[in-house]
């Protein structure tokens, strides 16, 4: 699994956890925002070319 796939997933999982906890009202919600950050500045952040 790369680095794009990886956080493509923490992202889907995130935006599901945080529509799955908006509708009961958890604490699914903070994890699931949680999740979608971390996804994304893995996406920033990962893999970059190094000449």
């Amino acid at each position: 699994m790369g680095v794009k796939w990886f956080a493509s997933a923490l992202i889907v999982l995130g935006l599901g956890l945080t529509l799955y906890g908006y509708q009961i009202q958890n604490p699914a919600t903070f994890v699931g925002v949680s999740l979608v950050v971390v996804g994304v500045v893995v996406l920033l952040t990962g893999r970059r070319t190094r000449h």
